[in-house]
């Protein structure tokens, strides 16, 4: 009797526990906490998501379609943004100064995902 629970426990954890890639364990944790670094926090991946909506977008247009976001916040991940090489800022040499903000092709993985993540938790 307690060997057949212990079976089942076994395979009930193995079906949790499978991994979904080729690599191992460790290399999934230091691979998920380098992309929760680029894109983690409560508004990266919504302006990923806002910016893959437009070809471009300027400051004022993406603090409205972001609802919630302080204009610190939102220029506090524009730049880290833009640091990690997701988005690309363009400044225009212009009176009054015109910058505008977009996705790179590097930003395609990333947003693809967010896209996923918004499905998966429209059928929860």
């Amino acid at each position: 009797m307690k060997k057949e629970k212990s079976k089942e426990k076994e395979k009930k954890g193995k079906k949790r526990g499978r991994s979904l890639s080729v690599v191992g364990e460790e290399e999934q944790d230091a691979l998920l906490s380098h992309a929760l670094q680029l894109v983690g926090g409560k508004w990266k991946l919504r302006i990923l998501l806002v910016l893959g909506s437009a070809e471009s977008l300027r400051y004022g247009e993406i603090r409205s379609r972001v609802a919630g976001i302080t204009d610190m916040m939102l220029s506090q991940s524009l730049k880290n943004l833009c640091a990690s090489g997701l988005i690309q800022r363009q400044q225009f040499q212009q009176i009054p100064p015109r910058v505008e903000y977009r996705l790179t092709e590097q930003a395609s993985g990333a947003l693809e995902a967010a896209v996923k993540l918004c499905s998966w938790a429209k059928h929860l």
